[in-house]
């Protein structure tokens, strides 16, 4: 393989690697402290607290609707929807649990 073939290899194996660029704090409506009726629920850009644990937030994909669904280990994920500055829905993939959710102040 000549050198330029290498290196054309190379850039798009290292732009195919690349890790998706992270949101923006500003760009998360779900972050901070929530009431979701059967626990507070606390958002950073990477952790979710459902009021006993932390999960780490693997991953975070936007909806075309508003939406954001959050990935976590052993394929568990949730979707974040409905927000309106004070309120949002949760509901849960795995159980299908939906909560209605009022942020608290911090």
């Amino acid at each position: 393989m000549s050198l330029r073939a290498s290196c054309l290899a190379f850039s798009l194996a290292a732009i195919t690697l690349a890790p998706a660029p992270a949101f923006a704090e500003d760009d998360l409506p779900f972050l901070g402290r929530w009431d979701c009726e059967v626990a507070e629920f606390t958002f950073t850009p990477d952790t979710y607290n459902n009021g006993s644990d932390d999960l780490p937030i693997l991953e975070i994909q936007e909806g075309t609707d508003g939406s954001y669904t959050l990935f976590f280990d052993d394929d568990y994920a949730i979707t974040l929807s409905g927000f309106t500055g004070d309120t949002m829905g949760w509901y849960s993939l795995a159980s299908g649990d939906a909560f209605n959710c009022t942020r608290l102040s911090e």
